[in-house]
């Protein structure tokens, strides 16, 4: 299997003639380019400053910019994580602006709609509290309120910087709105639940941030299915670890969809399966920064079946080429093509999927 990995292209679109011309774009590169860690240091610490700068004004769209015309994934990649270091850390004290991520899988006969609130909030810090997520005596807490992702990508990287640096005010500051989940039929949902922990200049970390989701896992997802359940509603609540808020939201959007394609997979699998016919896996990059899976069967125009992920700017095409392998392989389907060119979004003005017979 690792002989074929990492065949799919990059179908995102980046600009390396026009990108240089930007300062922050040629400080990335040249920290890309640099032949010794010192140098690559110095041009990072280039890039972070001039943003710390711009994010103290409120200049967001030189930021932007940037964002849009760098040449590569991996100068976006730098970038963003000069933006990050300059919005989260002040050189002191500071409060620490985190989220976590809520993958629900619900499914329900009747349109229902889930709870938009934790109503046990000193419950669920309790637990965090318990399993060592939070320190122990830290001042640290999430809200209750399940936030849309609108909501949290709308705490812009200005918006963070200024909150990282007000511990006396950033809690009160931060989106409090609850969007409830309507289910009806099958869904996956992405909702976050944000928090603020207060650390004092010097002081040790007051809560455990990114890494795997630990022992503290399957008891919370206990906690939130009885916390959000709801009559005639089969729920399955998937936590990813705190992370700081911008990486939770990457971290929240990507988790989305490969739930949703593990999802899909096991049901159209299962479908295909029960009709006596062995499923075929194609996975395809097409221009419009889509890559499309299909489930299908050989000699079968009818019973297909398609996935759509449309790749965020961090998103990464090897991982979930690897990911799309894994699963098939833990669903036993022995056709598992991975298409190596890269496609159009349509044909004839029809959205372009590959089914077993195309091959």
């Amino acid at each position: 299997m690792d002989a074929v990995r990492h065949t799919l292209p990059d179908p995102r679109q980046y600009h390396p003639q026009v990108a240089l011309t930007n300062m922050l774009i040629h400080n990335a590169q040249s920290a890309l380019n640099a032949k010794t860690e010192s140098d690559r240091e110095m041009w990072f610490s280039a890039v972070r400053d001039a943003m710390a700068e711009m994010l103290a004004r409120g200049e967001l769209l030189s930021i932007s910019v940037a964002l849009a015309m760098v040449p590569s994934q991996q100068c976006y990649q730098l970038v963003w994580d000069a933006l990050r270091d300059a919005a989260e850390n002040t050189g002191g004290g500071r409060a620490i602006v985190f989220a976590m991520p809520l993958v629900l899988v619900a499914g329900s006969k009747n349109q229902t709609t889930l709870p938009g609130e934790i109503a046990d909030v000193a419950g669920l810090n309790q637990l965090l509290r318990e399993h060592g997520v939070f320190a122990a005596d830290a001042d640290v807490a999430l809200g209750g309120a399940l936030l849309h992702p609108d909501s949290v990508v709308g705490l812009d990287s200005a918006q963070l910087y200024k909150l990282n640096r007000d511990p006396a005010h950033a809690r009160a500051l931060l989106p409090q709105q609850p969007a409830p989940v309507t289910v009806k039929e099958e869904g996956v949902f992405l909702r976050y639940l944000l928090g603020v922990a207060i650390q004092p200049e010097g002081a040790e970390p007051p809560l455990r941030l990114g890494g795997a989701v630990g022992a503290w896992g399957m008891p919370l997802m206990k906690f939130l299915g009885e916390q959000l359940k709801a009559d005639g509603v089969t729920l399955f609540p998937i936590a990813r670890p705190p992370m700081p808020a911008m990486q939770a939201m990457v971290a929240g959007n990507y988790a989305r969809f490969e739930v949703a394609m593990q999802v899909f997979a096991s049901s159209q699998i299962r479908r295909l399966r029960e009709l006596s016919k062995e499923p075929v896996a194609i996975l395809s990059a097409h221009d419009n920064g889509e890559l499309h899976i299909t489930l299908s069967a050989a000699g079968d125009e009818r019973n297909w079946e398609a996935f759509v992920w449309p790749l965020a700017a961090l998103d990464n095409v090897q991982l979930i080429e690897e990911s799309f392998r894994e699963l098939m392989a833990e669903c036993h389907v022995r056709e598992v093509h991975v298409l190596a060119e890269l496609h159009p979004d349509s044909k004839d003005g029809v959205p372009l999927f590959f089914t077993a017979d195309d091959l």
